[in-house]
C-alpha cells in the first residue's frame, strides 16, 4: 500500500526524516540578546510615485537627501556616535500599479495592509533605476511621493527578506515605507522617517516599548528625538550604545540606596557618572529612572512648545518585560504602578521634593536633590513586605538558544533510555545545565516525558506550585497557538514534593508522561520516521504572595522547534517541504501579518517561505498553512549545524492615551518557529526475532551492518564509554506498541545488538528495533518485523522488514519513503503501477540527479534505471514486506 496520505499528514507535523544518505537538519532563530548596533549603516532610499499619479513629488531628490542628513545627525546623537547613516537617495521613478493596490485609505491615516506593504517594497526594488550600488545595504526605505493634502500615510517598518536589486539574491534587512505627507511640516515628516528607521535597526525587545504612549522615546512617539535608557540596554533595542556600567542597579536585598544620575542625552564617555538607575525587583520586572533634557535631539519635537520633549526633569518608567506594553511611563503624580489622570500626567516629569509610591510593587523613589538641570540625586527604598516569590520559566528567545524555544522545556524519549539526550546539554544561564533544544525527539506511540524546569526568581519561597502542560490543538508546529491549546497534564506537590516549597533562587525539574498516538507504518519506522514535533507550552498557577505573572502564562514559555533529515553530502538531495500553521486568534477582527526569516544556511541552500509572499491577511479565527521549502545544497561535513528562524508579525494600531487621533501602526511579533539543520551520517539497522518454544520469550538480534561505510562510522563515532543504544519492543499485529515489553539494549563495538523481550505473550505478533540517533548519527528503525521470518533475497534483512523482498539491497534505499525500495519502485507517480506516466517522468529527469528516479543508486538517472523500469512495466512496485505491513 502506498503512503502518500501519510506523507501529506506528516508534513504538517515537522516529522523527522531519515534517508539513505547523510542527514541534514535545519533551524531558525531570533535572538533576544543580539549583537551591538554599531558602525555605518547603508540605507537605500527609493523615491516612487504610483502608476495613476503624475511624476511629481513634494520634495526634490536634494531635499530628501537633506532630510537623511538630519537623520544621520539625530542617530549619531542618540547613539553617542556609535552609528552613522549613509543614504543612497534615488531619482523619482514609477511603480507599475495604481495607488489603491499599494495603500488602504482610512480616516485616521492610511496603511498598507496584508500583501500591500511587501508589494510596495518588492515593486520599488524591481523597478529601481539601474546603476545603484546594492552592496552592503542594511535597510531599504521607500518614500512614496504625495502632493495631495487629503492623503496621509502613517509609515510602516519591520525586518524583511528583500532582493538586493532587481532579480538579485535576497538579504534580511530593515525595511520601511512612508509618504511625504503634505499635511505635516518638514520636521514632522522626517521625524516620522527617523522613527521608522529605528525599526530597521532595532535588535530586540518590543517595537514600541510603551505601545506608542511615551513622548520621551523615539521608538514610541518622540518624533524626532532621542531613544531612552530602556532601549539602550544590552538585551533590547540598541545594545552597545549605553555601557551597562552607566546603569546603577539597586535590588531589594540592599534595602535601598541613593544614586547620583546625569542626563542621558550626553555621550557617556564625557563623564563617569551613572546615567540611569535600574530598580530591579526581578530580572524582568524593574523601574528605570533617568534625567531628561531638551538637548542633542531631544530639542527637536515640533508637537510641543518649546520644541522638544514635553518636560525636563526625572523620568520614571515601570518595566514588565513580556507584558503588553513592556514600559509604562509614570508621570508626576503617578502611584502604585500606574499613571491615571487627572492626578497623573505622563508628560510631566518628576521634580525636586516629589516622591513616587509603588504600592504593591514595594518600591519608593524620591527626588532627593537637584544639583543642576543635568544632575539629580535619587533615593530608592524598599519595604521588607515587598519580598515576594516569583515562579517562572525562561522564555523563548533567551540564551543560550536565543530562538523560538525555552531552555526550560525539553523531551525525554524512551527510545535511547530515559535520562539520555540525543542533542546533549548546555548551560541554562543560571549556573545549571539543561538538554539542548528539544533534548530528544518525541517518539510516536511511546511514553515520552515532557520536562519543565520551574524557577523561583523571587526573594521569598514559592509554595504549592502547580505546573500545567499544553500542546497545540490540532497538533503541529505553528505560530499563535494553531487553533488553540489542548491540556495534556498537570503536576503538583503530591507527585513532585519539591513543588511544595521552592526556595528563593531555587529550581525544581518536573515532568508529565505523553504518548503521541498517530498511526505508524512499517515503512515509516524503517525510514527512521518515528518522531513527532508540535508546539508545547507550560503554564504555572499563581502562588501566594506573587505579583508578577507575565513570565509564567505560557505566552513565551514555549518549545517550538522542528527538525528534518534530508540529504547526503555533496548531492543536494530532497528538499524539506512542510507547513507552519499561522492562526489569527482574534475571533472578531481580520489581521494583517508579515512573514520573515533569518538564516545561516550555506549560500548553496535555498529557502522559500510562503512562495515569496511575505504579507497576508487572515480572517477572524482563520488558520492558514504557510508552506516552507528548504532546498539543501552542498554539505560542509557531519556535525555542522545551521538554522532558519521564521517569524510572523501582526499589524496593529497603537493609540496615544493623550490624543486618540494619534494612531500608529506596529508589526508586533506573534511568535516563530525554529527549524534546526544538522548534517549527520546515515544509519540503517536490521533486526530479526525468534520465539523460544520452551519459554515463549522472543530473542531479538540485529546490527547496523547495512549502514553505508559502517566500519568507518563505528571507528569514528562509536565509543565504549558512551555506546549506542537501541530500543526493542513488541507490537500487536496491527502495529500497536506494547510498552510493557520495551527494553533498551547496548550496541557492541562491531555494530551488533541483542536482547529478549521482557513479556512476550501471544499478543506480540510484531517486533520493532529503533535507534534514536545522536548529534552525529541519523535515527533509524527496522520496521515491524515478523518473528521467525525468512530472508528470501539473502541480503540480511528478513522479508517483513525488507522493502524489496526479491532483490538483494542491504542499504534499503527508499527516497520517497513509500515502503518500496528504489530498486523495485519505478512507480514514480505513486499510482500503484509502472506505466507510461512513470516513463514520462523518467524522461523529464534523464541524466539528472533526481533521487526518486535514480533506481539503482549510482547518483544519476540513466539507462541503468531505464532498464529496471522496462523489466517492471505494467507491474506494481515491489514486492515489499515493509509496504505490506501496517
Amino acid at each position: 500500500m502506498k503512503t502518500e496520505a501519510w506523507k501529506s499528514q506528516f508534513c504538517r507535523f515537522m516529522s523527522y526524516f531519515a534517508v539513505l544518505s547523510a542527514l541534514v537538519v535545519a533551524i531558525a532563530s531570533a535572538p533576544i540578546q543580539a549583537a551591538p548596533v554599531l558602525g555605518p549603516k547603508k540605507v537605500m532610499v527609493l523615491r516612487v510615485y504610483f502608476q495613476d499619479y503624475a511624476a511629481t513629488s513634494r520634495y526634490t531628490q536634494v531635499q530628501v537627501q537633506g532630510f537623511f542628513s538630519n537623520l544621520d545627525t539625530l542617530w549619531q546623537n542618540t547613539s553617542y556616535t556609535k552609528i552613522n547613516i549613509n543614504s543612497v537617495v534615488t531619482t523619482l521613478f514609477q511603480l507599475p500599479d495604481n495607488r489603491s493596490l499599494y495603500v488602504d485609505d482610512f480616516a485616521s491615516g492610511d496603511l498598507s495592509n496584508g500583501g500591500k506593504f511587501s508589494k510596495v517594497l518588492s515593486d520599488a526594488i524591481a523597478n529601481s533605476p539601474g546603476g545603484l550600488d546594492w552592496t552592503n545595504v542594511d535597510a531599504v526605505m521607500v518614500v512614496m511621493a504625495e502632493t495631495n493634502a487629503a492623503q496621509f500615510h502613517r509609515g510602516q517598518a519591520t525586518k524583511c527578506n528583500l532582493p538586493m536589486g532587481p532579480g538579485a539574491a535576497t538579504k534580511f534587512v530593515g525595511c520601511a515605507i512612508f509618504s511625504e505627507n503634505p499635511t505635516e511640516n518638514d520636521r514632522q515628516v522626517w521625524g516620522r522617517w527617523a522613527h521608522e528607521m529605528g525599526h530597521a535597526f532595532q535588535a530586540g525587545g518590543p517595537a514600541h516599548p510603551s505601545n506608542y504612549n511615551s513622548e520621551f522615546e523615539l521608538m514610541d512617539s518622540n518624533l524626532p528625538g532621542q531613544t531612552g535608557v530602556f532601549e539602550k540596554q544590552d538585551h533590547v533595542g540598541f545594545p552597545g550604545w549605553m555601557p551597562m556600567t552607566k546603569y546603577q542597579v539597586i535590588t531589594p536585598v540592599s534595602g535601598g540606596a541613593t544614586a547620583a544620575i546625569w542626563a542621558m542625552e550626553y555621550n557617556p564617555v564625557l563623564l563617569p557618572n551613572a546615567q540611569a538607575v535600574k530598580v530591579e525587583l526581578t530580572p524582568n520586572f524593574y523601574y528605570l529612572v533617568s534625567v531628561r533634557r531638551r538637548v542633542l535631539g531631544d530639542d527637536l519635537n515640533g508637537d510641543f512648545s518649546p520644541f522638544g520633549i514635553p518636560d525636563e526633569g526625572v523620568l520614571i518608567e515601570r518595566v514588565s518585560e513580556g507584558s503588553d506594553p513592556w514600559v509604562t511611563v509614570i508621570g508626576a503624580g503617578g502611584s502604585n504602578g500606574s499613571c491615571l489622570s487627572p492626578a497623573c500626567n505622563r508628560n510631566a516629569l518628576w521634580k525636586l521634593g516629589q516622591a513616587y509610591n509603588g504600592g504593591s510593587d514595594g518600591v519608593f523613589i524620591s527626588i532627593a536633590k537637584k544639583v543642576d538641570d543635568d544632575n539629580y540625586f535619587i533615593r530608592v527604598a524598599f519595604e521588607n513586605q515587598a519580598m515576594r516569590p516569583d515562579v517562572m520559566l525562561n522564555p523563548w528567545t533567551s540564551p543560550p538558544g536565543n530562538t523560538w524555544e525555552t531552555t526550560d522545556i525539553w523531551v525525554d524519549s524512551p527510545v535511547n533510555g530515559y535520562g539520555t539526550y540525543r542533542y546533549g546539554s548546555w548551560a541554562d544561564g543560571s549556573g545549571g545545565t539543561v538538554p539542548v533544544g528539544n533534548g530528544d525527539d518525541p517518539a510516536v506511540g511511546q511514553v515520552n516525558r515532557l520536562y519543565a524546569r520551574v524557577r523561583n526568581i523571587g526573594l521569598t519561597p514559592a509554595t504549592d506550585v502547580v505546573v500545567n502542560w499544553d500542546i497545540t490543538d490540532p497538533p503541529g508546529v505553528g505560530i499563535a497557538g494553531a487553533t488553540g491549546w489542548l491540556p495534556i497534564g498537570t503536576v503538583d506537590k503530591i507527585s513532585f514534593p519539591g513543588l511544595a516549597n521552592i526556595p528563593a533562587g531555587g529550581t525544581v525539574d518536573v515532568y508529565v508522561d505523553w504518548t503521541p498516538n498517530f498511526p505508524l507504518t512499517s515503512a515509516q519506522l524503517a525510514a527512521g520516521v518515528f518522531a513527532f514535533h508540535t508546539c508545547l507550552r507550560v503554564k504555572l498557577n499563581h502562588v501566594a504572595g506573587e505579583t508578577v505573572f507575565g513570565n509564567q502564562d505560557g505566552d513565551r514559555e514555549q518549545e517550538n522547534i522542528g527538525y528534518f533529515q534530508a540529504t547526503s553530502p555533496g548531492e543536494g538531495g530532497a528538499p524539506y517541504e512542510h507547513f507552519i500553521r499561522l492562526h489569527n486568534s482574534d475571533l472578531v477582527n481580520k489581521k494583517s501579518y508579515y512573514l520573515s526569516y533569518k538564516s545561516d544556511l550555506p549560500n548553496s541552500w535555498k529557502v522559500d517561505l510562503n512562495k515569496g509572499q511575505q504579507g497576508l491577511d487572515l480572517a477572524p479565527g482563520e488558520i492558514r498553512d504557510i508552506p516552507i521549502t528548504i532546498v539543501p545544497g552542498s554539505n560542509p561535513g557531519i556535525g555542522t549545524v545551521f538554522g532558519v528562524d521564521v517569524e510572523a508579525s501582526s499589524l496593529r494600531l497603537l493609540v496615544s492615551d493623550l490624543d486618540p487621533k494619534d494612531v500608529h501602526p506596529e508589526y508586533k511579533p506573534q511568535g516563530g518557529v525554529r527549524v534546526e539543520s544538522r548534517v549527520m551520517a546515515p544509519t540503517k539497522l536490521n533486526c530479526r526475532a525468534k520465539r523460544d518454544p520452551a519459554t515463549g520469550l522472543l530473542n531479538v538480534a540485529g546490527s547496523f551492518s547495512n549502514t553505508p561505510d559502517i566500519a568507518k562510522i563505528l571507528e569514528r563515532y562509536y565509543s565504549p564509554n558512551a555506546p549506542w543504544r537501541v530500543m526493542i519492543e513488541g507490537a500487536t499485529a496491527e502495529g500497536k506498541f506494547l510498552d510493557s515489553t520495551k527494553q533498551i539494549v547496548t550496541v557492541q563495538p562491531d555494530g551488533s545488538f541483542k536482547g529478549a523481550l521482557r513479556e512476550a505473550g501471544a499478543q506480540v505478533q510484531r517486533v520493532v528495533c529503533l535507534f534514536a540517533g545522536t548529534t552525529e548519527l541519523a535515527s533509524a528503525g527496522s520496521g515491524f518485523i515478523v518473528p521467525d521470518d525468512k530472508d528470501s533475497d539473502g541480503d540480511g534483512i528478513v522479508n517483513s522488514g525488507d522493502n524489496c523482498t526479491l532483490v538483494s539491497k542491504p542499504d534499503q534505499r527508499d527516497t520517497d519513503v513509500d515502503g518500496y525500495g528504489n530498486v523495485c519502485d519505478p512507480d514514480l507517480n505513486n499510482d500503484g503501477v509502472v506505466n507510461f506516466g512513470d516513463l514520462a517522468i523518467m524522461k523529464s529527469v534523464f541524466f539528472s540527479k533526481n533521487a526518486n528516479a535514480d533506481l539503482n543508486g549510482d547518483g544519476a538517472v540513466n539507462f541503468g534505471d531505464l532498464a529496471i523500469m522496462k523489466t517492471m512495466f505494467f507491474k506494481p512496485p515491489g514486492p515489499s514486506g515493509v509496504a505490506a505491513l501496517p
